[in-house]
């Protein structure tokens, strides 16, 4: 896993699908009806993935990353994840906010029980979506960030100081971030997202929990990706 900075990113939308093989192509439907007999609330909405310009996996280069994205199925992508992601020359792709208090700690969501990630700790984020494609056709990662800050915890992107973009690479999985800084306390900031999830019909989080350092972030059991952002931003090498 690497955790370097990004200075642009050109991801440009481009036609088709995702390359999953015909067999695996043909077990999306059987898999995802079994999801939802175990979950019916999970959303089967579409979400991009990314290849390099000309195919093959996307990474920075010089602190640029330049892509190309892909629309498929939510269904699809749980259908790759269970299968373990092999590959098809393509990764998963999301953002992420690291939302700072004025003391310096940061805040992790905690997945609701009514998603596919239910019980997992990591930032407020989510995957890109189509609607974060500009009438350019190229992928705004940052609107992509702010909404989703928005909608999960209420926080407003605007209200924030914004840190350098960093993407971090794990496997099959790239996503982007950046440090978002707000005046209040982390714990002040808790008690206004625990407001907000009070008030929301569809909520994505459960809870939400304040990180004051590395060694609270693995005993929370935050996911890997979310374990080597801590360790980043506690060692001062992200902000």
């Amino acid at each position: 896993m690497q955790i370097v900075p990004v200075a642009h990113i050109d991801i440009v939308r481009v036609p088709g699908s995702w390359p999953l093989s015909e067999e695996q192509r043909a077990a999306v439907e059987t898999h995802w009806r079994d999801a939802l007999a175990a979950n019916p609330h999970l959303w089967d909405g579409r979400i991009l993935g990314l290849s390099a310009p000309g195919g093959g996996m996307p990474r920075v280069e010089g602190g640029v990353f330049r892509a190309e994205a892909r629309e498929d199925a939510y269904s699809a992508f749980m259908l790759w994840r269970q299968l373990g992601f092999p590959d098809i020359g393509m990764c998963h792709a999301f953002g992420w906010a690291l939302v700072v208090g004025s003391d310096g700690a940061i805040i992790y969501g905690v997945m609701g029980s009514s998603t596919a990630n239910a019980g997992r700790i990591y930032p407020p984020g989510g995957s890109l979506e189509p609607r974060d494609v500009l009438a350019d056709g190229r992928v705004d990662v940052d609107r992509c960030i702010a909404l989703e800050l928005e909608e999960e915890t209420g926080l407003r992107a605007e209200d924030a100081s914004l840190g350098a973009m960093v993407a971090v690479t794990d496997g099959p999985r790239i996503s982007f971030g950046r440090i978002y800084r707000y005046r209040e306390t982390a714990a002040t900031l808790a008690k206004r997202i625990r407001a907000n999830l009070d008030r929301q019909v569809h909520r994505e989080l459960d809870d939400v929990v304040v990180i004051a350092s590395l060694a609270q972030a693995k005993a929370l059991g935050a996911v890997p990706y979310a374990v080597a952002v801590a360790e980043a931003y506690f060692a001062g090498q992200v902000g």
